[in-house]
């Protein structure tokens, strides 16, 4: 009789909770630089450890090829119950050692939470059938990047769940400044819509010429010239950039914005967490429709379908108290849908779930 290779390390684990349940958990750190993803991962650790879960965060400087080996006695020495490994993350970039770590551990059931996939580059889409291939879960943000994945990897189905990210900084009441306030928030790199903020603000400043315009965000090392670029920009314009600021100094900014002005090149989704912190801010958003965005972001911020769209919602909250109002009271809405303690639940489910009947062949 054929006896499997493995049997997981289970702990005593209590019914109702996480209790004796060991996680080992793979993200990396860029601090004191800030990521999203590095900021989901700390905030959905805190969650499980108040649910009981013994979670064991796991960090290299380098991930690559050949700290594998190490990696995977790193690992094996926490003797988890339940192996959480996010992606794509900063402190991973394009290394290809989660990949290969994820093919050939075996140690415990491995949960994947995949943060991107139908904007990743085409050769990151195919690595992932590696980084895949074994896991019991993969954990998707939505239900387009659900759909996205499964149009090239379909034999994942029956391994997907959707959980939403949550906002990545605590909310704040809104207290819109005087005069008033238009900001973008995010990290400072390609592709996030900044420079359609810029031109925003171009067709904005004559007609409201008491308007502040800000970028607050962080720079990414990698396209350092690029912040450079936007900085000049920005000082040209007199457009505030407010870089590097400490994670607790941004909702406290981010609430004194008039407007959140928002224009992802591929649509407002709920994996956008600069939206997320507007949001529960209750700031008006004002952002991009696009093939990410799902019915819940349409109904309730009713995303532009262009520049000048973006501009006219814009001019609008400044120019009417009644329309700021409402849209304050829609980003209201979409903030109660936005609910950590539900993601911890939801990760905690998961998990008790596999543990029950996880067993390598």
């Amino acid at each position: 009789m054929n006896q499997p290779l493995l049997q997981p390390m289970m702990h005593a684990v209590d019914g109702t909770s996480g209790r004796g349940m060991r996680v080992a958990s793979l993200c990396g750190s860029i601090k004191p630089l800030f990521s999203g993803t590095d900021d989901f991962h700390d905030n959905l650790v805190a969650l499980l450890r108040k649910r009981q879960f013994d979670v064991r965060p796991i960090d290299r400087e380098q991930w690559g090829l050949t700290q594998v080996p190490g990696l995977l006695r790193m690992v094996g020495a926490e003797r988890p119950d339940i192996i959480l490994i996010q992606y794509p993350t900063d402190a991973f970039g394009a290394a290809l050692g989660p990949h290969a770590f994820c093919a050939l551990q075996r140690l415990a059931p491995l949960v994947v939470t995949l943060h991107e996939f139908a904007a990743a580059h085409p050769v990151r889409r195919a690595s992932l059938g590696v980084l895949l291939a074994r896991s019991a879960a993969i954990v998707m943000t939505s239900e387009l990047e659900t759909k996205s994945l499964l149009s090239l990897y379909p034999w994942f189905r029956s391994r997907t769940r959707v959980i939403p990210i949550g906002a990545n900084f605590p909310a704040r009441d809104w207290q819109p400044a005087t005069p008033p306030l238009i900001v973008y928030f995010g990290q400072i790199r390609p592709e996030k819509g900044l420079e359609d903020f810029i031109a925003c603000r171009d067709q904005l400043a004559p007609r409201f010429p008491d308007a502040e315009f800000a970028i607050a965000g962080s720079r990414v090392p990698k396209f350092a010239s690029y912040y450079g670029m936007i900085e000049a920009e920005c000082a040209r314009r007199g457009i505030r950039l407010r870089g590097e600021m400490p994670p607790d100094e941004v909702t406290d900014y981010l609430r004194t914005a008039t407007v959140a002005l928002l224009p992802f090149p591929s649509g407002a989704s709920f994996r956008r967490g600069s939206l997320l912190a507007a949001a529960v801010c209750g700031v008006p958003v004002v952002t991009l429709h696009g093939a990410d965005t799902p019915p819940e972001i349409t109904r309730l911020l009713r995303p532009a379908a262009s520049r000048d769209q973006m501009v006219e919602q814009v001019a609008a909250c400044l120019s009417d108290p009644g329309t700021r109002m409402d849209a304050h009271s829609r980003s209201c809405e979409l903030a109660a849908l936005i609910s950590w303690d539900a993601i911890g639940d939801r990760y905690a489910e998961l998990f008790r779930e596999l543990t029950t009947r996880w067993m390598v062949p």
